[in-house]
């Protein structure tokens, strides 16, 4: 199948979140079925997210020292399809455990590798293109590469649950297996763009190369984009903390505290999810445009707000505007992140930095669900979200403090550019 490297991993990414979303939604409720309680299924999340954080570097470390992401990208796909499928097989929840730590690290070797390498041929891309001088594309097309994955996810979890109540608990596991094969397939089909000491030469007489990527001055640097590391940690520790705490128990608070049924509540979060496709492309598009820090920033305040919201107006017809605006206030963080996690080092980094940015959001995630569901239990949900949008408007400031104390730094580096020629 003739295709483009970036349109292979897209279409890739969209069938492993097909996948996610088929398995995904029933998963606690088949941990239930092989006799796991409740304790169990929390520490199985646990065990999950820990082997994360701790392979996520790893693994981009690795993808880095050997120069072949699509190994580990391949390899990745390969076990996570002969994880998947085991589930359907184990007879008890103590074999989970193990079927999960593999899980973990092939998710963790596929994200760093497929986030790295398609930071690669979009650099490679931009370098094709700057000679003609046309604008940055990399911020739509990440937002279309993850787009059409929350779009997969979401197509799928709408039928897992039907597809288990008619077959059984194991066969969306074998659905989502059958998904993952046909990925592996694409994927070995995959190729590395030439390699960064091809080019080198090539790169230093042509700043515009960066500036393909991010298509603003804060390209001027050499080796990446020119952008701090920092506010992107800050940033990805921040919004997973946040987004952790809150909707870990966001489905009671909407049934519990509000008064919604199950079936208004699932809707709800569908319009969020459902919204995200065109957003992303929207948000990539936009960052593309005004830059990193300042998308960033703009998706700090507005998920600000969306916390606002369900504290003010959380009825009917508010709701719904509210849960559009959640749909922009995660494309515009996820799309401009993975944009900036994929440009902001030079490309023999950057699977350190994918490992990195992947390893932050854990922490943060785990942070938050562990925060989210003490709140909740002992304080309530209305703290709870008021805290959340505490943390996340803290996060805003800092974030346009970085866009700014940014923009000042590449002014005068631009200045004095312009003043040595």
């Amino acid at each position: 199948m003739k295709m483009k490297p970036t349109t292979r991993l897209t279409l890739i990414a969209f069938l492993l979140f097909m996948a996610r979303g088929m398995s995904g939604p029933i998963s606690s409720v088949a941990w239930r079925s092989l006799g796991a309680s409740y304790l169990v299924i929390g520490l199985l999340g646990t065990v999950s997210s820990l082997t994360a954080i701790v392979s996520n570097p790893l693994w981009g470390r690795a993808s880095d020292h050997f120069g072949q992401r699509r190994v580990f990208l391949i390899g990745g796909v390969g076990v996570l399809a002969l994880a998947t499928a085991s589930v359907a097989l184990v007879p008890g929840y103590a074999w989970l455990f193990p079927v999960l730590i593999v899980t973990s690290l092939a998710q963790a070797a596929y994200g760093t590798a497929s986030l790295a390498l398609m930071g690669d041929w979009l650099e490679h891309e931009a370098a094709e293109r700057s000679d003609s001088g046309s604008r940055g594309t990399a911020g739509r097309r990440m937002g279309t590469y993850r787009g059409l994955a929350s779009l997969g996810f979401g197509l799928m979890a709408f039928f897992s649950g039907a597809i288990a109540d008619r077959l059984s608990l194991r066969a969306p596991f074998v659905i989502g297996a059958l998904f993952l094969a046909v990925a592996f397939v694409l994927a070995l089909s995959l190729r590395e763009p030439a390699s960064e000491g091809d080019v080198e030469d090539e790169e230093e007489p042509h700043p515009g190369v960066a500036a393909g990527l991010s298509s603003l001055p804060e390209s001027v640097s050499e080796g990446g984009s020119g952008l701090p590391l920092a506010p992107l940690m800050v940033a990805a520790l921040l919004w997973s903390l946040a987004f952790g705490a809150v909707y870990s128990v966001w489905g009671n608070y909407m049934v519990e505290g509000i008064g919604y049924t199950s079936t208004q509540m699932t809707r709800l979060w569908a319009i969020a999810s459902l919204s995200e496709f065109p957003l992303m492309i929207l948000a990539g598009w936009l960052s593309d445009r005004v830059g990193r820090l300042p998308m960033l920033t703009a998706g700090f305040v507005s998920w600000a707000l969306v916390f606002v919201g369900y504290l003010v107006a959380p009825t009917m017809p508010w709701i719904v505007l509210i849960q559009l605006l959640r749909g922009f206030a995660f494309s515009a963080h996820t799309a401009t992140a993975l944009t900036y996690a994929a440009e902001v080092r030079k490309r023999s980094e950057r699977g350190r930095i994918s490992g990195f940015y992947g390893t932050a959001e854990g922490v943060g995630s785990i942070l938050g669900s562990s925060f989210g569901g003490a709140t909740a239990e002992f304080i309530g949900f209305r703290a709870l979200i008021a805290s959340a949008a505490s943390v996340i408007f803290a996060g805003a400031l800092y974030l346009g403090g970085a866009a700014i104390r940014h923009d000042r730094t590449q002014r005068r580096a631009f200045s004095s550019s312009r003043e040595s020629t």
